[in-house]
């Protein structure tokens, strides 16, 4: 059984062409599938393949890389929910201010699973999801407060508009990587409470028992798997094959509802002929791959791989 491991460290990496070119070569050597984010401030990824060859690169990142010191999800997975391989530079490994840089400016206290669990039950915390609406949608915390953004950039002035500076903040992402910036940009605005979900909601869902636990509805994953229940398991949610959002009302193989004229049923969107053919290719590729008996995740689940569902990111 292969193994899923998300992770991100913020340390400060020079010559990131000839990074990408090692890390891409060292991960195919391992291959490993899925996504690297680099950046000047640090990594960002979410990989899988065999237990042994995640080992291998970790120890690599420590040894040849400099980057030891990751915030980690891993356990295993029915199948590696990743159909390829990318390493990408970008200005930020999580997209919010560029001039805010978690490791040389303050962040949130970061709280274990079971130290989150109690903070939740205290009165007077903030407890806000920094998450995008369409994830928050599917599941949350207990009482969580919703900023109903749109992108990750839109916390800023929601977090200002919306917080009170003289109440503690709990605030809680997928994996953790938004919340290092985030409570960073409260820290810097004034907050002077601030806690984070150490490894985010994979972390928390993990270590505390259903029975016990204060999630409420599915985790959005940034994969194949869509979406996972509280048992880090698949829950067979759809996602869009045109936006990649999971939006109730999909048709078979999250094939959106459209009409004669290619709008979009959900959200409105007018598709142009080419991308309806796209669209319908791959809700038949799906079809083909689902009547051969093949998992709906992973590489194995389109024959074609060069017809695959957008691009997806790492967990953050």
């Amino acid at each position: 059984m292969p193994d899923l491991l998300s992770a991100y460290q913020f340390i400060d990496l020079d010559q990131l062409p000839l990074r990408r070119e090692r890390i891409k070569v060292q991960a195919q050597r391992l291959g490993l599938l899925g996504t690297v984010l680099l950046a000047d401030e640090g990594i960002n990824f979410s990989l899988g393949g065999d237990p042994a060859a995640i080992d291998q690169w970790l120890e690599w990142l420590a040894s040849e890389q400099g980057v030891a010191n990751l915030v980690t999800n891993r356990g295993p997975v029915d199948a590696v929910p990743f159909l390829r391989l990318r390493v990408r530079i970008r200005p930020e490994i999580i997209t919010f201010d560029a001039d805010l840089r978690p490791g040389q400016v303050p962040t949130g206290q970061a709280l274990s699973p079971t130290d989150w669990h109690a903070l939740l039950q205290q009165d007077d915390i903030q407890l806000v999801d920094t998450r995008n609406q369409y994830e928050v949608e599917i599941g949350t915390f207990r009482d969580a407060l919703d900023p109903a953004i749109d992108s990750f950039t839109e916390f800023r002035q929601w977090s200002l508009d919306h917080l009170d500076r003289n109440r503690p903040v709990a605030m809680f992402c997928t994996g953790g990587v938004r919340c290092e910036k985030a409570s960073a940009w409260l820290l810097a605005n004034g907050y002077e409470q601030v806690y984070q979900l150490h490894g985010g909601i994979l972390n928390y869902l993990r270590d505390i028992p259903a029975e016990q636990s204060l999630w409420r509805g599915e985790c959005y994953v940034f994969d194949d798997r869509v979406a996972v229940d509280q048992a880090l398991s698949p829950t067979g949610r759809l996602a869009c094959l045109a936006c990649s959002r999971p939006v109730d009302g999909l048709g078979p193989h999250g094939l959106p509802p459209l009409t004669a004229q290619g709008e979009c049923g959900l959200c409105g969107q007018v598709f142009e002929e080419n991308r309806l053919t796209g669209l319908r290719e791959k809700a038949r590729q799906l079809a083909l791959a689902e009547s051969r008996g093949q998992s709906h995740i992973g590489p194995s689940a389109q024959p074609d791989a060069a017809k695959s569902p957008p691009e997806s990111e790492t967990q953050s």
